[in-house]
């Protein structure tokens, strides 16, 4: 069982808006700084929910699971 994600990462926000990774990085930046986080610190999906205008729901409709991230090794087939 994986448990949801809670920070958001640029291709998270490329798969929801349709912009390039770089257009959200900035966008990531702007929510830091809405927020008074550091560089170090991550975004969640609760603020950027807030910054987007977009449900929750919806946010993490769109993001990656990390079982889809990162496929079984050693299944039949593959070497």
């Amino acid at each position: 069982m994986s448990l949801p994600r809670l920070a958001v990462y640029p291709a998270d926000l490329q798969r929801i808006t349709g912009q390039s990774e770089r257009t959200c990085q900035r966008t990531l930046s702007k929510i830091r700084d809405m927020f008074g986080l550091d560089k170090h610190q991550h975004v969640t999906v609760y603020q950027a929910s807030e910054y987007l205008g977009i449900p929750v729901a919806e946010i993490s409709h769109f993001m990656y699971r990390s079982e889809t991230k990162h496929p079984a090794k050693g299944l039949p087939g593959q070497q």
